[in-house]
């Protein structure tokens, strides 16, 4: 039988082959893929403990599936997902669920879809695509029915949409997942509902708030999901949220206490505000450095008031990063500092432009920019380092890529006894995009948005390399879509557009000697290695 080339071979181009008793191909195995083949496969055994069924995904439940590979998987999603890019779920009950059969079969198939990439099983990881193809089935059959399940099935189909690079699809079941949690009301509390579902509601709604100011600004889109008035509790404390049984009683407001999700929440208001205020200022027909420059010092406050108001065991430091892994929370603890450094890194990018206006805090929002992408690096490196502070979901790709795009600016325009250390770094950030490489496919799209930016860098004659225009706010923010190269982008030319001649005071001619150059080539040469490890 001659097969045609699989979906994401033909998509990526690649030559697709199958090798003996293998059920995906060669391609999408090595890169850790769902394959359309595995899905295709006809149903020609039942399920065993070392085996998965080949049952079509169109009828595939719990129940032709190996108890160890559901439960295997299921502790995947715990540790590399759960309450980390969503809280969706009480985690006891969840397992409860799982091992006596009551779990949703929509919920529990978007999960063994999504967390089947972190298996070190080829088979398990070829399944991938059957498994996710059944929860879109499942879903697909009862979409009209807004309930806490298909919101939940809703989320982690667009994870994996996400990760598998089809920002269309993700934004659709993002979408689905916000109309659905405004519909079935989970902000409004209901005295009928026992502490978990108050609190798995409230979670739930927030999580479809983190989701839409993340992935509207991922695809370029607006946002669906307002919270103007409609606010409710921050989610609580985990570990209070995971020792809660059935029946129990909500929290009392004496003994309430905020949770990492909850700080994470906090955040994210910022962060919508500063990617609000990134898009005016490109949108003005009008410059004006000093209105521009008060609504940065005033969500700069924001930030710092922010952390400030951290407890001092949730403030970043090694010791603090031990006691959170010991606590069970250390990919918690990671998530909330990785996330502060990048918005603090974005909110403070544009003052990397050498070419503009100098200002009375330039120069310092600058270096704080740079400040933040280095302690990014910092956090990245020692999640790798730590045992149970493992930083694998997707959008750690587009962040880590952000943060490098500011160490490139340091490596190429920096002080010359920096560059090593800096180089040391952006290795260390590139480690990690190869690993996260290995479980989301869409971390190639993010690595050649890198590759773009560093192209440019490369061919500009000037340091005028991180001027804030349409085509670095694509870069900063909109992670999902591919960057074309800077020069075939439209309407680069407004008022945030200086004219050259303002280099000449500001721009030291050694940027085109000799050290610029061969720093330009280490640059390439370090990006082109990371492009080749596998």
């Amino acid at each position: 039988m001659t097969w045609k080339a699989c979906d994401q071979c033909r998509k990526g181009k690649r030559r697709c082959e199958v090798q003996n008793g293998s059920l995906s191909c060669a391609s999408c195995l090595h890169r850790h893929m769902a394959c359309s083949r595995a899905a295709a496969q006809p149903e020609t055994t039942t399920p065993t403990e070392s085996s998965l069924s080949m049952k079509s995904p169109l009828a595939l439940t719990q129940n032709d599936i190996p108890a160890s590979v559901v439960e295997t998987l299921v502790d995947l999603y715990l540790r590399y997902m759960h309450d980390k890019p969503h809280a969706l779920f009480h985690e006891p009950s969840l397992k409860d669920a799982v091992a006596n059969g009551s779990v949703s079969q929509v919920v529990l198939l978007s999960i063994l879809g999504l967390a089947a990439r972190f298996s070190d099983d080829a088979e398990i990881r070829g399944q991938a695509c059957s498994f996710t193809e059944a929860a879109k089935n499942h879903l697909k059959s009862d979409l009209e029915h807004a309930c806490i399940e298909n919101i939940q099935a809703c989320i982690l189909i667009g994870n994996i949409c996400l990760g598998d690079s089809d920002p269309d699809a993700e934004s659709i079941y993002f979408v689905l997942a916000n109309r659905m949690a405004q519909i079935a009301k989970l902000n409004v509390l209901n005295e009928a509902d026992d502490g978990i579902l108050r609190e798995t509601k409230l979670r739930l709604w927030w999580t479809c708030y983190l989701v839409d100011t993340w992935a509207s600004g991922g695809s370029g889109l607006p946002r669906q999901f307002d919270i103007l008035n409609s606010a409710p509790r921050l989610p609580m404390d985990e570990e209070v949220f995971s020792s809660m049984r059935p029946g129990d009683p909500d929290v009392p407001a004496c003994e309430w206490r905020q949770g990492f999700w909850g700080y994470n929440v906090k955040m994210a208001t910022i962060y919508s505000q500063i990617t609000d205020l990134t898009k005016r200022i490109i949108h003005s027909n009008v410059w004006d450095e000093g209105v521009i420059e008060d609504a940065v010092r005033e969500l700069a406050v924001q930030l710092v008031a922010f952390e400030e108001s951290l407890p001092v065991t949730m403030r970043y430091s090694p010791s603090n990063l031990t006691l959170q892994v010991e606590r069970g929370l250390g990919r918690n603890f990671i998530a909330l500092h990785l996330g502060f450094n990048h918005y603090a890194t974005l909110l403070f990018y544009q003052y990397l432009d050498r070419n503009r206006p100098l200002t009375t805090h330039s120069a310092a929002y600058a270096q704080r920019c740079k400040h933040h992408a280095t302690l990014f690096s910092e956090i990245l490196k020692a999640s790798r380092n730590h045992g149970g502070a493992e930083a694998l979901y997707n959008i750690v790709g587009h962040v880590t890529v952000v943060s490098s795009s500011v160490l490139l600016h340091s490596f190429l325009f920096g002080n010359p006894d920096e560059v090593d250390d800096i180089r040391q770094r952006l290795e260390s950030n590139f480690e990690s995009l190869v690993q996260l490489r290995k479980y989301w496919p869409s971390v190639e799209l993010m690595i050649n948005r890198l590759v773009v930016f560093q192209r440019s860098c490369l061919q500009s004659e000037t340091s005028n390399t991180h001027r804030l225009d349409k085509w670095m706010v694509k870069f900063l923010l909109q992670h999902a879509l591919a960057l074309d190269d800077k020069e075939s982008e439209d309407n680069l030319d407004g008022p945030w557009s200086w004219p050259l001649s303002s280099l000449d005071s500001r721009i030291n001619a050694g940027y085109a000697d000799t050290g610029l150059r061969e720093r330009s080539r280490v640059a390439e040469r370090i990006i082109k290695d990371m492009r080749m490890r596998r």
